[in-house]
């Protein structure tokens, strides 16, 4: 359950002073933070190449979505937990005849998962809304999701809705195998190691990853796996990135892109 999921009018309106929900780029502030929600789900902070700051997932499904949309280079920006006015949303429920979420004098601020713009003047706007296949089964979640979607309407933004169905088994399983081998607490000496590793593979661009780490592991004593090891950490970190939509079995060293030499960009990580 959100913390922030009832508020009153004086706490939505305060919390939009304070620059939640407001701003582009690196200077937009989602309306939710991870570390402000109680879930008994997987929430995750990553650092958007679209953007160049760290993004706010409140799940495995909405970073796997947003990993999709990062890797769009149509997209100009991405903002994450985006939340529409108190005032449209509870206009177009009316109009629609769907009860308005309210508990006393708090009410519920309907936000999507992720507003993409495609241009600097905002021409096109999609907002995408991510939810399990098995939670459109509840009649409330169908019914706020229809007031979300006439928000957008309201507003002339393109909504759509992705569930697990529409993410790529390739694209989950790229994802599940960087986190998999990340490292929360890593050694002072990672970033020298990942950089060292990368100017002496970089040099053979048709050779297999994983054979390239392997022979690096020999050349050098390591025992065997920990060069690979190294690698998908730097993959978690974005130090290097790939093309998620390609098997990371299948990668060879001229797949990897080196972005940054410095983990203390934000990161990736996992919590709950």
């Amino acid at each position: 359950m959100k913390k922030l999921e009832w508020l009153t009018k004086e706490e939505i309106k305060k919390r939009f002073e304070s620059g939640r929900g407001v701003g582009r780029g690196l200077t937009y502030q989602p309306w939710i933070r991870i570390q402000e929600i109680s879930s008994d789900g997987t929430s995750y902070r990553a650092l958007s190449h679209t953007s160049g700051r760290v993004v706010h997932l409140l799940s495995k499904l909405e970073f796997l979505a947003f990993s999709l949309c990062d890797w769009n280079e149509s997209i100009t920006d991405i903002r994450e937990q985006y939340p529409f006015d108190l005032e449209t949303s509870l206009t177009v429920a009316e109009e629609a005849g769907i009860k308005h979420p309210k508990k006393g004098n708090k009410f519920h601020i309907f936000t999507t998962d992720l507003l993409l713009s495609y241009d600097s003047l905002e021409n096109r706007r999609t907002a995408v809304q991510v939810k399990y296949i098995e939670d459109l089964m509840n009649k409330e979640t169908v019914a706020k999701l229809e007031i979300e979607r006439r928000c957008c309407l309201a507003k002339g933004i393109e909504w759509k809705l992705i569930t697990e169905l529409d993410i790529p088994h390739i694209q989950q399983a790229n994802v599940d195998w960087m986190l998999g081998g990340k490292n929360l607490h890593l050694e002072k000496s990672f970033e020298s190691q990942v950089m060292d590793l990368w100017y002496e593979i970089k040099d053979t661009p048709e050779l297999k990853l994983a054979k390239a780490c392997a022979l690096y592991d020999r050349r050098h004593g390591q025992p065997t796996g920990y060069s690979l090891m190294l690698i998908r950490n730097a993959f978690a970190y974005r130090i290097f990135v790939f093309d998620i939509s390609q098997p990371y079995q299948n990668l060879n060293c001229g797949d990897l892109i080196s972005v940054s030499n410095n983990v203390n960009t934000g990161g990736l990580y996992a919590v709950g």
